[in-house]
């Protein structure tokens, strides 16, 4: 089954917003400062990561629904 880009994009942009959520729960559950910084860390590079692929996307001219 072949699939769009769109549906792809969607399917990312889905996926990393319910990772995101997890991310803050489990940082707001965390005591550990060195813990919280390394969840921070991790979630900022994968915002930058979705970010960068949004606006090769959008360069490209493929229409991202979200």
């Amino acid at each position: 089954m072949a699939y769009s880009y769109n549906t792809i994009f969607s399917s990312l942009l889905r996926d990393e917003r319910e990772l995101s959520k997890k991310y803050a729960d489990i940082l707001l559950l965390s005591a550990k400062a060195d813990i919280q910084s390394k969840l921070q860390y991790i979630q900022r590079s994968n915002n930058e990561t979705v970010a960068m692929l949004l606006t090769e996307a959008t360069g490209r001219g493929y229409k991202i629904n979200w």
